[in-house]
């Protein structure tokens, strides 16, 4: 059981603590491309940030702060432009870098001002591969978006889903480690809810685990698994499952 300290010093993600400052060293995807098509922008939150997400009139991705440095305007609601995000309330524009390119009314009224060189929003880079945007947050250099096969691999569907579940980002990662949580609560609990909403999709019996296993490998943890039934030639215990540190299963 963790102390209450421990607790704090794992699941903290914010800028500044341990923790977020290790998970900034990795991509997140943070939407699917798709999403960007009927509405060009998006409202993000990741590691303890608020961040809009938009498509630019070259239908290039850009993640910049929430929030327009002149009046507090926020950019969800943000007018795309070839070369970035315009502000509805009074047309400043910012590039995918979080730089201001043009403040229209101050540069009509003094077309010498250098204000707009001095804006800046936060701006982080992101890119887009197998349907997903990828965002990074930490220092520079940036690694390279890796190329898992399942993001690359040409010629096949891929189905893009989403789900907002309140918890931190250690439990749910540890859930996808938790190999005997299947049994009971894709199985009994699934059976149990059917059975009292009147439904007709059953499971049948339960098969139980009759062993389990994890070993560590160069990116994470491989966990492995034996039901009833199986011997140790079955690729659940010869392959299994691995879980790639700190957010894929």
């Amino acid at each position: 059981m963790l102390s209450h300290e421990e607790n704090e010093l794992l699941t903290q993600v914010g800028r500044g603590t341990p923790m977020g400052e290790l998970l900034r060293r990795y991509w997140y995807p943070v939407a699917a491309s798709s999403e960007l098509i009927e509405r060009p922008t998006k409202a993000v939150r990741i590691l303890g940030e608020d961040l809009v997400l938009y498509r630019d009139k070259q239908g290039r991705p850009g993640l910049i702060g929430p929030q327009c440095a002149h009046r507090r305007m926020a950019l969800v609601l943000g007018i795309p432009e070839k070369n970035g995000l315009r502000c509805p309330y009074h047309g400043w524009l910012y590039d995918r870098n979080g730089k201001c390119l043009e403040q229209p009314y101050e540069q009509a009224e003094d077309p010498d001002s250098t204000f707009k060189d001095r804006i800046r929003l936060p701006a982080y880079p992101v890119q887009e591969l197998g349907g997903l945007v990828f965002a990074y947050l930490g220092p520079e250099p940036a690694p390279l978006v890796p190329r898992w096969e399942l993001l690359v691999r040409d010629g096949v569907l891929r189905d893009i889903g989403a789900a907002v579940i309140p918890c931190n980002w250690l439990q749910i990662m540890e859930n996808s480690l938790d190999p005997v949580h299947v049994e009971w609560l894709h199985q009994h609990f699934f059976n149990y809810v059917q059975e009292r909403i009147g439904g007709s999709e059953f499971k049948g019996k339960p098969v139980r685990h009759k062993k389990i296993n994890f070993r560590e490998f160069e990116h994470g943890i491989i966990k492995t698994r034996m039901l009833e039934g199986e011997t140790e030639d079955n690729e659940d215990w010869q392959v299994g499952h691995p879980v790639l540190f700190p957010n894929i299963l």
